[in-house]
């Protein structure tokens, strides 16, 4: 998993207003905007912050994207995920 573009990826959605409009509108043609594999592409998509987790995403980054409600993930999700490790 490249933890790496995945922090870019949070870091766009925290800094870049234009793409965090495009991937609450429309997240599939954001994520694939960026070269993620479909292991990836999939678990984003998904809202799966707990596997991203476990392979090394970091958990603050991650949070960027309940900020914003990003994939679903409202805050009670997120956290819900996280403790849980598991997606609903």
């Amino acid at each position: 998993m490249n933890t790496y573009l995945i922090h870019t990826l949070c870091r766009r959605v925290l800094h870049d207003r234009k793409f965090r409009e495009l991937i609450l509108k429309d997240p599939d043609a954001a994520v694939a905007s960026m070269p993620f594999s479909n292991e990836e592409r999939t678990a984003l998509l998904a809202g799966d912050v707990a596997r991203l987790y476990r392979e090394g995403a970091s958990a603050f980054l991650l949070l960027i994207l309940s900020r914003f409600e990003i994939f679903g993930l409202v805050l009670p999700v997120f956290n819900r995920r996280m403790r849980t490790g598991m997606p609903d």
